[in-house]
């Protein structure tokens, strides 16, 4: 075995300690330090995982024993911490969305497009066996050219309320099914109108639903739906579904029911046995797994399938969804 990769974590809110769980269990990895700004929560953190606890992530991004990061914070404050990132020469597993704004998009993109290290941006559908099976449906012909595709992403209200500020449905939750759609048309999205509707969250200044319809060069169309105002007792943290119509075949994800269900005198649930889920005590899932390819391309050398271009793409596409929304009608990329 080679030598290990000394990894750091910026931010451990919920995600963040999965990121930090999951290094902790990888043998090529070595989890040296973690940063947050909450007190309390650094201070959990330390004891968890008994390694070096900052409050500035600066002053941790300055350390040159750490090769490789995780950051792991609001949508809003990803600019700045990728900046000094790469002004550090650190390998960067930035959580999606690339930023909250074009603008700061477009700057993190310039600096990582030619970056001589490894940089991605956690869209981890692309290490969900499902969305990824479609992905090799497509490339190997079995389903023709794209016609036309369906998808939907709806969850419950706790989730907005932990963003309130930070970020909005079209970058937070939307952009998962932009991307893998994206990777599937293999072509530039041209066009998109966009619906929103607020109720519930209004007063927060957050949309309860988005439907949007983005058209790409193809011509093929795609029909997105995420709405995060479900109830509370929900039985699934996640109900998505995906339908892609091509000439040669259709592809169907359907991941509500995940094969296990929990009914009892409290709540009836499906629990995630996809995203990060617990076996054994250790996080797995998706997540997991988009942890181990980021640090098996800093140990091989290699770029990670998601690039800094398609992670800009997607933050694109979500600009023309506000701006379809704004301006009420069909909008160019």
């Amino acid at each position: 075995m080679g030598k290990t990769i000394k990894v750091g974590v910026v931010g451990v809110g919920q995600m963040g300690t999965y990121h930090a769980q999951i290094y902790q269990k990888l043998p090529q990895a070595d989890l040296v330090a973690i940063c947050e700004y909450n007190d309390e929560r650094r201070a959990q953190a330390q004891k968890e995982f008994g390694c070096k606890a900052y409050k500035d992530y600066k002053e941790m991004l300055a350390d040159p024993e750490i090769e490789a990061v995780s950051i792991v914070l609001p949508d809003n404050m990803h600019r700045e911490a990728v900046e000094v990132a790469v002004a550090n020469h650190k390998h960067i597993l930035l959580e999606k969305p690339l930023a909250k704004e074009l603008k700061d998009g477009k700057a993190l993109y310039e600096i990582t497009k030619d970056y001589d290290k490894v940089f991605t941006v956690g869209f981890l559908l692309r290490f969900d066996p499902r969305f990824n099976m479609i992905k090799q449906a497509l490339d190997n012909g079995e389903l023709g050219d794209i016609i036309h595709l369906y998808c939907r992403r709806n969850s419950p209200i706790i989730g907005p309320r932990r963003y309130i500020g930070a970020s909005d449905l079209s970058m937070h939750v939307m952009i998962h099914d932009i991307d893998y759609i994206n990777w599937y048309m293999g072509c530039e999205p041209v066009k998109v109108f966009a619906k929103n509707r607020s109720v519930l969250l209004k007063e927060n200044g957050m949309n309860d639903v988005i439907y949007a319809i983005v058209t790409y060069e193809n011509g093929a169309i795609a029909c997105l739906e995420a709405c995060w105002v479900l109830p509370e007792n929900s039985p699934t943290i996640i109900d998505d579904k995906l339908e892609l119509v091509g000439t040669k075949g259709v592809a169907y994800v359907d991941s509500c029911d995940h094969g296990v269900r929990f009914v009892t005198d409290k709540k009836v649930s499906y629990p995630d046995s996809r995203h990060w889920y617990y076996t054994n005590g250790e996080v797995c899932g998706d997540l997991a797994e988009e942890v181990m390819a980021f640090i098996n391309n800093v140990a091989n050398g290699t770029k990670s399938i998601i690039t800094p271009k398609e992670a800009f793409n997607s933050l694109r596409v979500v600009d023309a969804i506000e701006r379809s929304i704004a301006e009420g009608k069909e909008v160019e990329l």
